[in-house]
């Protein structure tokens, strides 16, 4: 999937529904941009409503489950499994969202 860079608000949250159906949380910060399953691993509610906080995770608004937006892993419960990521990268003004890391 690709799209322009500028749909992402820098700092903030962009949740999008890849072609299989799966949807996924852009995360910018300036210009990296990183992708996470949106779909919180404790109770399945969309991170993408949640907020960025200032030491690079991203906080679900239900529980407070908190997970590092480039890894995806775990930082605080009640969550206890990692968030899946998937492969993205910016190209001039595009973002190219990939496959899902193993």
């Amino acid at each position: 999937m690709r799209l322009p860079l500028a749909n992402i608000p820098d700092s903030g949250l962009l949740s999008v529904r890849l072609a299989d159906g799966t949807r996924v949380v852009l995360i910018r910060r300036g210009d990296v941009v990183t992708a996470l399953e949106d779909e919180c691993t404790h109770q399945a509610m969309p991170l993408s409503a949640g907020d960025i906080l200032p030491d690079g995770s991203i906080e679900c608004p239900w529980h407070g489950a908190r997970f590092d937006c480039a890894s995806g892993a775990c930082l605080q419960g009640p969550a206890t499994d990692d968030v899946a990521t998937y492969e993205v990268r910016v190209e001039g003004n595009d973002v190219v969202i990939g496959d899902r890391r193993a």
